[in-house]
Order: structure tokens, then sequence, then C-alpha cells
């Protein structure tokens, strides 16, 4: 600097390279790097898939567009229905009274569950619906009964698709699924890439 403002004239600035240590060189300038980045890709599970059969073609068709994929099972607890229910009585007589009582009240069906945790409590229904099962539980109660509902779940095998998808490349994965299972419910969540 005191060189350069003084102008002293002998001054001559260092080398920007040395000998044997190769120059810095920016990415945009580097092909070799830039030819890098644009092969990154993400990751993605797709599913759950009920059937194995409907995972596997659908993966399929991805290794066939080119994309890597691996088949997860996974162990799930299901929702099957809602159980109405009264709890169990002490005896069985007690139960059948209650039953009769309750039928007189237009309730259809009534049980008496014979065995197990459930022995002796009676059922008043089972619905799909989480509401349809709260609404017929407070019917009950307005009839003065203390009615319970609780979800009956059953273990299940799901299937999920995990594929690696180049960062501009859209396989179409959820037409594909529409085609093959129409009714399928799935989802496509980004993912850490295992690939």
């Amino acid at each position: 600097l005191w060189a350069l403002t003084l102008g002293n004239k002998t001054y001559t600035p260092p080398p920007r390279t040395e000998s044997g240590i190769p120059p810095i060189q920016l990415i945009i300038e580097n092909n070799h790097l830039t030819k890098n980045t644009e092969k990154q890709s993400k990751c993605y599970s797709l599913g759950p898939f009920n059937s194995e059969r409907t995972a596997r073609t659908v993966a399929r068709m991805i290794s066939d567009y080119g994309l890597a994929t691996t088949i997860k099972k996974q162990k799930t607890r299901q929702t099957l229905d809602f159980l109405v229910y009264l709890q169990a009585l002490p005896s069985r007589k007690e139960a059948e009274k209650v039953v009769a009582d309750v039928r007189k009240n237009k309730i259809k069906n009534p049980r008496i569950i014979e065995s197990g945790p459930y022995k002796n409590a009676i059922t008043l229904g089972s619905f799909e619906d989480l509401d349809k099962a709260r609404r017929h539980a407070e019917y009950v109660r307005f009839l003065g009964y203390d009615a319970k509902y609780t979800a009956q779940k059953k273990q299940k095998e799901v299937f999920w698709i995990n594929y690696d998808e180049p960062m501009r490349s859209h396989a179409p994965v959820m037409e594909w699924v529409k085609s093959i299972d129409p009714k399928a419910v799935v989802q496509k969540i980004q993912k850490v890439c295992e690939f």
C-alpha cells in the first residue's frame, strides 16, 4: 500500500498463483462441478398402500421411468369402526334386564357380550364414523344410560414406496396410483435420501 500510494516505481505485486498449488476456481467456472449439482435429487415416500400388489405395480412403473425404488413394510393399527356400549354389569341376568329396557326405547339389536374383557357389557351398535358413534352415545345417555364409545382397531401391514427423483424430473406418481387403484388414498412425502 505504501509503495502504491507514494509511487514507488520498483514495486511489483505478488503472483496470483504459486507453482505446485492449483488455482481456486469458482463453481460457475468449473463445468465438472455444475454437472454434479444438476444430478442432485429429492427423495420421497409414497403410501401407505393397503395392498402389496398395488405397491409393487406402482414401484415397477416408477422404476421403468428410470428412478431408484425400494418398498418398505410397516405395521400399523387401523380403526375398523366405533363401538357404542354400556359397561359390563355384574351378572348376565342384570344385563338381560337392561337389554329388555333398552329395546323399549327403540334401540336396535342390543347384544350382551359373552366373553373377554367386556363380558356382560351391552353393545348398542357399531359405526364407521366417529361423529355418528358420539351422537348415538349421547342419545343413549339422554335415555338415562351411561353409554360409552371406543375405537375397535386391528393391526395391519401397509406398504410405502421410497424413490429418488432428480430435481427437474416430475414423475406422475399420483396419476399412476389412481390409474391402478382409483380408491387408494396415498400421500407423497419428501424425505432424506437413502439411495
